[in-house]
């Protein structure tokens, strides 16, 4: 008899059943045949837990990872042993059997909208063979037990397995939690393009590539603009051109940015310069906004100067999405909304381009709702994924994280239910969403003219929300190199600070 846990995997995988892992501790057949009556208490880990990189989402996990005598667990699905790069089988008469296979895949999280929140729950010892690495194991006087929990199978991360059996590097402190490194892994580490989504997200006033740093310090309204590099210790900074640089992207030795000339209102235009300041070109006079580069593309938002009058300098209303080579050629139209109502966009100020998709926001009225959308980057395929009163989101290890109605939520890329993360007391400017090392970064609260807000963070399941620093003007956030920097607001000017390790800001304006 093959029990639900094993069917719904095999209509995933029915080709490789021989080597389905997701599958309950049990023979087949009555259940009680395959446990022992021995009961053993277990728990939630009370720490982060990361996995090549990547933070485990364990309050909303369908599969949870539990801790008995101080020791986690994991649950040996077929997710999460691709992402640990085991093998397992199973049959009735070898029993269970677990070893290492082919390279570690990048883990997929199955998540529900509930979250887990037991201090205690049973588990038990499953009573047929259990084979480790070749090693028969003899579980019922092993002080770390392979267990079964809601029937499915779990492996301890004892040293003795972790280490001396496959070969990873583990680590543990208060602070950072519990990680696991596969080592081996070959597609688990954050993809570039995510990193730096982060950062365009915010504007894209900062950019990293190797050890160097590129930025915008002044972004100012009457003053003086530039375009720095320096190093992330702050050495060896020099000035690289004049613009007021935005939507920074480094490809190669390459700098792609935007300019805009704030005094006029003037959008100037796509540009490029190599990172020693030499060969800078215009690539394109389109008043483009949030470009990434991707490849030999460049993808931005089309838009274009509206409401000019006398006393007007007018305002920028958004087209669509296009995109054009590096060197300036084909430009291409991959989606075009609306443009009949004058003061409508047709599509948010950012977009997100991730693998062979573009993600973005086509903007609601007073009868309709946002829509988030998602086209493929040669124009086709455009999907809706959801609707709502979306600020603004961003992508992380292939979940998307949004703002709607002061309320921070959260759903996987292929457009699944939101699961709601946390309800704010104070507004929260959702247009500053980053992330780093698993933590998203915001700005909660209002400033006005005179105020200040603060900087907070808050697990990637909704818990621990932390201050980092009070009374900044902070718009937009960069966090580059474990540093935090912020551009902050003072009469049409967004100079850069970093904040120090002391909790201090340090200005980086030039003069």
């Amino acid at each position: 008899m093959i029990c639900p846990e094993e069917n719904q995997y095999m209509k995933r995988m029915i080709i490789i059943l021989a080597s389905l892992l997701a599958f309950p501790a049990t023979i087949p057949g009555n259940e009680a045949a395959a446990v022992s009556a021995h009961r053993i208490e277990v728990s939630l880990p009370s720490f982060p837990v990361f996995l090549n990189h990547t933070p485990v989402d364990n309050l909303h996990s369908q599969y949870p990872l539990i801790v008995y005598k101080d020791i986690t667990y994991f649950p040996m699905t077929w997710d999460y042993s691709r992402a640990l790069g085991l093998t397992t089988s199973f049959d009735s008469r070898s029993g269970f059997s677990i070893d290492k296979g082919n390279a570690p895949k990048a883990l997929t999280q199955t998540l529900i909208p509930e979250a887990n929140t037991f201090s205690a729950a049973e588990a038990v010892l499953p009573d047929y063979a259990i084979q480790a690495g070749g090693e028969r194991i003899d579980n019922a006087s092993e002080p770390y037990p392979v267990l079964s929990f809601r029937n499915i199978t779990y492996f301890p991360m004892t040293w003795r397995f972790t280490h001396d059996v496959f070969g990873w590097d583990t680590s543990w402190d208060n602070q950072s939690g519990y990680r696991i490194d596969t080592a081996a892994s070959s597609d688990s580490a954050r993809p570039v393009s995510e990193n730096d989504n982060f950062n365009l997200n915010n504007g894209g006033q900062m950019a990293e590539a190797g050890e160097w740093i590129y930025f915008n310090p002044n972004s100012s309204y009457f003053g003086n603009n530039y375009l720095y590099k320096m190093k992330k210790d702050g050495s060896e900074k020099q000035k690289l051109t004049d613009d007021n640089a935005a939507s920074i992207n480094v490809k190669g030795e390459w700098i792609y940015y935007t300019v805009i000339d704030k005094s006029k209102n003037e959008h100037q235009g796509i540009f490029k310069v190599r990172t020693d300041g030499t060969g800078r070109t215009r690539i394109s006079d389109a008043p483009a906004y949030k470009i990434t580069v991707d490849g030999d593309w460049i993808y931005y938002v089309d838009q274009k100067l509206t409401g000019q009058g006398q006393y007007s300098v007018g305002f920028y209303k958004t087209l669509g999405i296009k995109k054009i080579r590096t060197d300036g050629t084909e430009e291409t139209n991959l989606f075009q909304g609306k443009t009949e109502e004058p003061l409508r966009n047709a599509v948010s100020d950012s977009i997100h381009v991730q693998q062979d998709w573009i993600y973005f926001v086509q903007p609601g009225d007073s009868e309709q709702p946002d829509k988030l959308s998602k086209i493929r980057k040669d124009g086709m395929q455009l999907t809706p994924m959801s609707e709502g009163h979306f600020n603004s989101f961003l992508i992380v290890d292939d979940w998307i994280y949004y703002g709607n109605d002061n309320q921070l939520f959260k759903m996987s890329l292929q457009g699944s239910s939101s699961i709601p993360l946390r309800k704010f007391d104070e507004p929260v400017n959702f247009d500053t969403l980053t992330y780093n090392d698993g933590w998203i970064y915001y700005v909660k609260g209002r400033f006005g003219i005179m105020g200040s807000a603060s900087i907070e963070k808050i697990r990637i399941d909704g818990s621990e929300p932390t201050n980092v620093i009070g009374g900044v003007r902070a718009v937009s956030l960069f966090l580059i190199g474990g540093k935090l920097y912020f551009a902050g607001a003072w009469e049409g000017d967004a100079p850069l600070y970093e904040v120090k390790a002391d909790g201090q800001t340090k200005l980086l304006k030039e003069q």
